[in-house]
Order: structure tokens, then sequence, then C-alpha cells
């Protein structure tokens, strides 16, 4: 194991925190903010925008949380990067991918760039449920692959579902998350997997 690894594999194990973050800062400075129906870009917004319905007191601590584990999910994907299977790397690069645009979600918070945050958002909703399903491929038969699949499936399916609601006024929020929260989830499964695998003689 290279001297940099675990700092990049603790980059992925930390991915979770992200769900805790999303979370407080919807309970403590969303301002008639509905996890079901506002998307989680609408708390990256301030109260005195009319671009999305739903808002934050404290708008730049989301757009933080977004650059933060974006980062974060880049930095774990260069341990893909650097395997020499295509696979991996084809995996590697969307994990990096969906990181490094998550990064951007943030520094263009939707309600002063509504196009270049639109923009920015896609290539997250499409990147990632497609890494956790081929990423899930990549692991040995047992648990940790069929929960990576199960993972990729209600990814692929919110990710059509978010499309399909887009603009509406209910349930935006609620399928956004259902394609967004399984990512960290299954960065965390990923990583332990990685980790034991290395350990093992």
């Amino acid at each position: 194991m290279r001297a940099g690894d675990p700092v990049l594999r603790a980059a992925w194990l930390a991915q979770p925190a992200y769900l805790i973050g999303e979370v407080l800062i919807g309970l403590v400075t969303g301002v008639t903010y509905s996890f079901r129906d506002n998307t989680i870009s609408a708390l990256g917004t301030s109260c005195g925008s009319d671009v999305v319905s739903g808002c934050s007191s404290a708008p730049a601590a989301m757009n933080v949380v977004f650059i933060v584990f974006g980062v974060l999910q880049a930095l774990g994907a260069v341990l893909l990067l650097r395997r020499s299977p295509r696979s991996h790397q084809l995996v590697g690069t969307l994990w990096a991918v969906a990181g490094l645009f998550s990064i951007l979600v943030g520094l263009l918070p939707v309600d002063d760039h509504p196009t270049a945050h639109t923009l920015v958002a896609l290539p997250v909703f499409v990147a990632q449920p497609l890494a956790i399903l081929l990423h899930a491929r990549l692991m040995p038969a047992g648990a940790t692959r069929r929960t990576g699949l199960v993972l990729g499936v209600v990814a692929v399916s919110g990710a059509v579902a978010f499309a399909a609601l887009l603009g509406s006024a209910t349930w935006e929020g609620a399928v956004e998350r259902v394609t967004i929260w399984p990512a960290k989830i299954w960065l965390l499964l990923a990583a332990v997997t990685m980790l034991r695998g290395e350990r093992r003689p």
C-alpha cells in the first residue's frame, strides 16, 4: 500500500458524513424547507431568491458541504485511477467526474448561476449511479456486491424519476435524494471492502 493510500481511503470512509451535514443544515437552517419537495441545491440558496422554492438562512454552509465532499470523493477516486485494469480506470474516472462536478455545484449556487448550476449538476446525476453499478460489479461475489447493485439500481431509478419530475412542486427533493444518497453509502462499503482485501496476506 502506498504512503498516501490511507488518506485517500479516509476520503471515501468519510462520505456518509455528507448525509449528516445535509440533514442538519436542512433541519437547522432550512426556511420553509421540505426534504420531500425541495431540491438539495435549495439549501445552498439564500431566502432573498425566487429561483427555487425553499431556502436556507445559511446557504454558504450547504455549498461548503458540496465542495468539501466533492473534493473527498475525487481524492478517493485516485485509488482506482492508479489501478491498471481498464474497468477500474473507468469507475475511477466516473467517481472523479462526479466529485469534481459536485465541487462546481457548490461554487455555482443555483440562485446566482441557475443555468450553470443545472449544467454542472447534470454529470453528477449521470456519473454517480453508473459508478455505483460498475464499481459493484468489480467486487467479489458476496453481500457487498449485491448491496452495491441494489444501491446502483435505486440511484439509476432515482435519476430517471428526478428527470421526470424536474420542475414539479412535489417529491422533487425525495427522488433527488434517492439518486444522490446511495453513493455516499456505497463509497463507505467500497472503501472498507478494498481495505480488507489489501490487508489479506
